[in-house]
Order: C-alpha cells, then structure tokens, then sequence
C-alpha cells in the first residue's frame, strides 16, 4: 500500500503543476495580446497606477501616453495594465466628480436617525 501512495502523490502533484502552468500561460497570453492591441485613443492604466490616453501606438515597443493634458510620456507597450472599458473612462479623469441621484420617492420610506437610539416612545407619537 505504501508502495502505491508516494507515485500516487507524485503524479497528483505533475497534475496540479502542469494544470496550474496551463492557466499561467494562458494568462500571460491574454496580457500580450491586449497590449498589443492599445490603439491610439485608448484610455489604459499603467502597472504604476497612472491612468492616460494612447497618443502614439505606432511602435511595436512603446506607446506615448497623455498623463495630463499636454503631458505625453514614453512607456514600454508592457507597462500597460488595463484598458479601461469607455463607461468607467471618465472616472479616471482628475477632478472627476459622480453625479448625484437625485430621488424623489421619499414619500413611503422612514427617516431614521442615527445618532440616537430609537425607543418606543419616540416612534409612537399617535398615542
């Protein structure tokens, strides 16, 4: 039984490792392929954290960001983290601000304070 337990373990062990290098490459595949495919336009996110606009993605190797207006710099295509989708491109802006939702439906709902404690005598004022 001993004898048959550790080749068992062994080739559990090649199973998850080569499984677990599958979806590695897999990964690293994707990654390639998005920064590949930056355009001029596109609003991405750097592995620093900076969010700009593509300026210049002719070159196979570096792309030039605007960071601020009128502030392009020169990255490497692989310091391009993220594309950001286009509905959460204008949170990326500074000084962005989200909008309010304004709602009017207050009518059916309860106010309730939260600086006090509720008691019985405070919620029943019909008595």
């Amino acid at each position: 039984m001993d004898a048959l337990l550790f080749p068992l373990l062994l080739a559990l062990l090649a199973g998850f490792m080569f499984l677990s290098m599958r979806k590695q490459k897999k990964r690293v595949a994707e990654m390639q392929e998005m920064q590949n495919s930056v355009s001029t336009g596109t609003r991405v996110q750097l592995t620093s954290g900076l969010f700009g606009t593509v300026i210049d993605a002719t070159s196979p190797d570096v792309v030039d960001v605007e960071i601020a207006t009128g502030v392009v710099t020169r990255w490497n295509r692989l310091a391009v983290m993220r594309v950001v989708p286009t509905d959460e491109a204008a949170a990326t802006y500074a000084g962005h601000v989200a909008p309010e939702i304004v709602s009017d439906d207050y009518d059916d709902v309860d106010s309730v304070s939260l600086d006090k404690p509720a008691t019985d005598d405070a919620r029943d004022t019909d008595k």
